[in-house]
């Protein structure tokens, strides 16, 4: 019988952004993240989780009841180990990299938060500092 060789997959390039930290101090989860894989397929609401053994994170999941007992299923997750850990630390990288960039402005004064604003702000000519236009398209 002929022996079954051994496939060696490439993980595409993962890109992760800290979309927002959860409200509540007292929850286990910290923030929720997205996924950008090669450029083509986006993943929405994976959870940032704090516990006693650590941070990790979650996948978007659907729960359900079997026999009584709450059970939960992954929508999307990733096959491969050489994955997984690729896309574990591109979540947590980016939730330390805001969680850095948060602290690093609350260091800095409310003068220098408002140059920091007032530049970028004045990066945006065509709608500054993000505004939305009212039906008109004035801003």
């Amino acid at each position: 019988m002929a022996k079954k060789k051994e496939q060696k997959h490439s993980i595409p390039n993962i890109t992760a952004r800290n979309d927002r930290h959860a409200q509540q101090d007292d929850s286990s989860v910290k923030a929720y993240a997205s996924i950008n894989i090669g450029g083509a397929f986006a993943v929405h609401g994976i959870k940032v989780i704090d516990s006693v053994k650590g941070t990790f994170i979650s996948m978007p999941s659907n729960s359900y009841k079997k026999d009584g007992k709450m059970q939960y299923s992954d929508i999307c997750h990733p096959i491969t180990a050489e994955a997984r850990n690729e896309l574990i630390d591109k979540v947590i990288e980016a939730y330390e990299a805001k969680l850095s960039e948060e602290q690093d402005m609350d260091d800095l004064s409310e003068d220098e938060k408002q140059n920091i604003y007032r530049r970028t702000c004045s990066n945006n000519f065509d709608n500054p500092c993000g505004m939305r236009s009212n039906a008109n398209g004035s801003v």
